[in-house]
C-alpha cells in the first residue's frame, strides 16, 4: 500500500521485485498460514521474528558514525530494507533484493531534496523541456562531450533517413552514406534497447530493396517507432538501430562481422544515444505514465532512541534519499545489464535514458534527472554507477587538458580500463561466445589513447599484475557458479575465460616476482580485439609445487596450501580465520586426483612491501610430465606473516621424481600457461 503512495523508502524498493515475484508473495500469504495454522491475528507489529511464519520486511536505521566524525555532515545515519522469513528460499529472487538510504539533516538536510514535477507521463511537454536544456548545455559547453564532433565528420555505413525527399511522417527508408552523400554536419542518433523474443522486422538480404524504398512506421515495434520521435525531436534526420542497419541473416555473417569491428565509432560518433532504459522489450516503448508524488521530498521525524544520537526531544528532522537512487533506475535495469549495452552507453558522448518513472540524462561531463535537473545530490553521487561515464578516456583526457594537466598517466588509465572490466563482468550475454567481441569496440577505443596492445581483455604494459584476478565468489552475475565453457573462448590466463563476476588486480609494474617473457595469440580474423583461437604467454618466476587440502566448516568449504607437507597457516588461529584466501576460477569439491598426481604448483607473484600487505600467488595445475604447459586454476592471497614465510621458502631439492623436473621445482624458470 505505502508503495502505490509513492512512500519514498517503499517505493524504489518494491520497484525492484518483478512482477512474478509479486505474484508469488501474494500466494504464499494464504500458504505460510495453513502451514503454520496461523490465525491473522499473530501477526502484529513488533512481534518477534523467530515467531514470526510468514514473509516480513525488515527495516533498520543504523548509525553508520559512532565516533561522530560525520554527524556534523548530517550523513550519519543509513535506512536499511530487506525481505526476512524462514521461506526466502523459495522466491529466489527476494534474496538479492535490498534499498539502502541516506538520511538527511541537520543544515545540509535541504541538498537533497527533489525537484518535483507534474506530468503524469515522460512523453511530457515537462520532460521534453528539461531534457533538452541537458543537449543544449552539453552541446554548447562540455568539451569532452563534442572531442568527436570537431574532430570531423564520420558516419555508419547505414542510417535510416527520416526526412527523404519523398517521405511523410509516417515512414523512413535505409540509405548506404557511402552512395547519398551525407553532409559533414548531418548528425545521426542511436538507440540502446532490449531485443526481446518478438520478432520484428529486421534488414537482411532478402528486403534490402523494401527498406531502400521506404517502409511504414507502423511495421516497426513500438520503441523504434517513439525513437525515431524523439529523434525528429532533436532536429536529427538519421537514426542508426542494429537491427535495421546490419544485415541479419544467420547463415551470413560477414556483414554482422565487419560492422561489429567498427562499432567504437558508431557509437563515439552519434549525437545522442537514446537508451530505451525502462522497457524490457522492444514492444514496450520509450515512454511511460507515473505518478507525480515519486519526485516529492517527504519531510520525517525518527526517534534517535538506541542510535547513539542526543536531541532535546529524542527525535531529529530529515529527508531520505534512496542511496541507490542512480543504480536502481540505470545501472541495473534490464537493459544496462547487457553485456552488449555497456560500449552503447560508455562510448556515446550523450546518453538519454527513458526510465519507466523519469528521464535520466548521462553524458562525459554531467549527470540529472528529472528530479534532480541541475544535478545529482552529492550523496548519491559516489561510486560507479553514477559516475559511469567517468570511466570514458575521452573524459579523463579533457579533464586534465582544461586543468592545464594533460601529462599521460598510463597507470591510471589502465586503472580505469579495470573498473570498465569489473561493470562489464557484471551484465549477462544471450550468446557467452560475445563475452570478447561485444567488447571489442571498448578495447578499440581504449587502444587510440592508451598506446599499448591488447591481450584478450587486459593490456601488455601491466599484464604480469593484470594476470592476477579473481572470480568474486565463484559465482555469475546471477549468482550461479562460475563455469569454463565448453567451446574455447581464451586462454586461462584470462578472465575472459571464465563465466564469473571478476576482480581485477591494480596495475603495476613494480614489487613483481613474475615476468611475461613471451605472448602469442592466434586471431580468429585480422581483429586484434576480436576472437581467437587458442593463446599462450611465457611466465618467468618461482614455480612451486604444493597439494589442495579441502575442509569444511558447517557446509562451508575451505581450501588450504599444502607445502612441503605443512599446512599453510598460522597455528595460533582457528581453521576459519585462518591460511590464504583461495580464489578458484570454477569451484571444486575434491582435488584428490590433481593431489595423487602432483600437478598444482603455484608461483609467488608479489614481494610483501610491508607486513599486513596482501600479496598473491597464482595457482597452476599441469598439462604435460616435463610441468612447463599449465592452466591457471585460481589465485591465493595472503597478508599473514606465517603463510607468507612457508609459501617464499626455499623448495628443498628432492631425488627425481616421476613426471617431475627436480632441478626445476622451486627456481626461477620459465613456464607456459594455455
Amino acid at each position: 500500500m505505502s508503495a502505490r503512495e509513492a512512500c519514498e523508502v517503499c517505493y524504489p524498493f518494491w520497484c525492484l521485485v518483478d512482477e512474478g515475484s509479486r505474484s508469488r508473495m501474494k500466494e504464499f500469504d494464504h500458504e505460510w498460514t495453513s502451514r503454520h495454522h496461523a490465525s491473522k491475528t499473530s501477526r502484529r507489529p513488533g512481534q518477534l521474528l523467530v515467531d514470526f511464519t510468514g514473509l516480513v520486511t525488515i527495516c533498520a536505521i543504523i548509525n553508520i558514525d559512532q565516533e561522530g566524525g560525520a554527524e556534523s555532515t548530517g550523513l550519519d545515519l543509513l535506512i536499511s530494507v530487506t525481505f526476512e522469513s524462514d521461506y526466502r528460499d523459495e522466491i529466489s529472487t527476494l534474496k538479492d533484493i535490498s534499498g539502502t538510504y541516506v538520511v538527511l539533516r541537520g543544515p545540509d538536510r535541504d541538498m537533497g531534496k527533489m525537484s518535483p514535477f507534474s506530468s503524469k507521463t515522460t512523453a511530457s511537454v515537462e520532460s521534453w523541456s528539461k531534457a533538452a536544456n541537458w543537449i543544449q548545455q552539453c552541446t554548447s559547453g562540455h568539451l569532452a562531450c563534442n572531442v568527436e564532433a570537431n574532430a570531423g565528420s564520420w558516419h555508419p555505413t547505414r542510417l535510416l533517413d527520416l526526412a527523404f525527399p519523398t517521405s511523410t511522417s509516417d515512414t523512413f527508408r535505409i540509405v548506404v552514406t557511402s552512395e547519398v552523400g551525407i553532409g559533414p554536419d548531418e548528425r545521426y542518433t542511436t538507440l540502446s534497447h532490449c531485443w526481446g523474443s518478438a520478432q520484428f522486422l529486421q534488414l537482411k538480404k532478402s528486403s534490402c530493396d523494401e527498406f531502400r524504398k521506404g517502409v511504414r512506421l507502423d511495421k516497426l515495434p513500438k520503441t523504434f517507432q517513439e525513437a525515431i520521435q524523439v529523434t525528429r525531436r532533436l532536429g536529427v534526420r538519421f537514426l542508426w538501430i542494429d537491427s535495421l542497419c546490419i544485415l541479419q541473416d544467420r547463415d551470413d555473417l560477414s556483414d554482422w562481422l565487419v560492422e561489429a569491428a567498427q562499432m567504437h565509432k558508431v557509437y563515439s560518433h552519434s549525437f545522442c544515444n537514446i537508451s530505451a532504459a525502462g522497457a524490457r522489450y522492444s514492444s514496450k516503448g520509450l515512454f511511460f505514465g507515473r505518478d507525480p508524488r515519486i519526485s516529492h521530498t517527504t519531510d520525517v521525524r525518527i526517534c534517535l532512541e538506541g542510535l547513539g544520537l542526543r536531541s532535546e526531544t529524542g527525535y531529529t528532522d530529515c529527508s531520505i534519499l534512496d542511496l541507490e537512487f542512480w543504480g536502481h533506475n540505470i545501472g541495473q535495469c534490464s537493459l544496462n545489464t547487457r553485456g552488449w549495452v555497456l560500449q552503447e552507453r560508455l562510448l556515446s558522448p550523450r546518453v538519454l535514458h527513458f526510465a519507466r518513472d523519469q528521464l535520466f540524462w548521462e553524458c562525459r561531463e554531467h549527470t540529472a534527472a528529472e528530479c534532480y535537473p541541475e544535478s545529482l545530490p552529492m550523496a548519491l553521487r559516489n561510486g560507479t554507477p553514477a559516475n559511469f561515464k567517468k570511466l570514458d578516456p575521452v573524459s579523463r583526457s579533457s579533464r586534465l587538458t582544461a586543468s592545464g594537466n594533460a601529462s599521460n598517466d598510463a597507470m591510471f588509465d589502465h586503472g580505469v580500463w579495470n573498473s570498465v572490466i569489473r561493470a562489464y563482468s557484471n551484465t549477462r550475454l544471450t550468446k557467452s561466445s560475445d563475452k570478447l567481441i561485444a567488447l571489442s569496440g571498448v578495447a578499440k577505443y581504449f587502444a587510440t589513447r592508451i598506446d599499448d596492445f591488447y591481450v584478450v581483455g587486459m593490456w601488455r604494459r601491466y599484464l604480469a599484475s593484470s594476470l592476477l584476478w579473481q572470480v568474486e565468489k565463484q559465482a555469475q552475475v546471477d549468482g550461479s557458479p562460475s563455469t569454463r565453457p565448453e567451446t574455447y573462448r581464451a586462454p586461462s590466463f584470462s578472465w575472459a575465460s571464465v563465466e564469473g563476476t571478476v576482480i581485477t588486480a591494480p596495475p603495476t609494474d613494480t614489487n613483481l616476482l613474475i615476468e611475461v617473457v613471451d605472448l602469442h595469440l592466434d586471431y580468429v580474423s585480422a581483429d586484434t580485439t576480436g576472437l581467437v583461437r587458442g593463446g599462450y604467454i611465457d611466465l618467468k618466476g618461482q614455480v612451486k609445487p604444493f597439494e589442495m587440502v579441502v575442509k569444511y566448516t558447517l557446509q562451508l568449504q575451505q581450501l588450504f596450501l599444502l607445502v612441503d607437507g605443512v599446512i599453510v597457516k598460522d597455528p595460533k588461529k582457528e581453521d576459519w580465520e585462518n591460511g590464504p584466501f583461495v580464489h578458484l576460477d570454477v569451484g571444486q569439491t575434491s582435488f584428490d586426483d590433481e593431489n595423487a598426481k602432483k600437478t598444482l604448483y603455484y608461483m609467488p607473484a608479489q614481494k610483501q612491501k610491508a607486513p599486513g600487505d596482501d600479496v598473491s600467488y597464482l595457482l597452476l595445475d599441469a598439462l604435460d610430465a616435463s610441468r612447463f604447459t599449465f592452466r591457471r586454476i585460481g589465485v591465493a592471497v595472503t597478508a599473514e606473516a606465517a603463510a607468507v614465510e612457508i609459501l617464499n621458502r626455499p623448495t628443498p631439492k628432492q631425488g627425481h621424481q616421476p613426471g617431475t623436473d627436480s632441478e626445476a621445482d622451486g627456481d626461477v624458470r620459465t613456464i607456459r600457461i594455455v
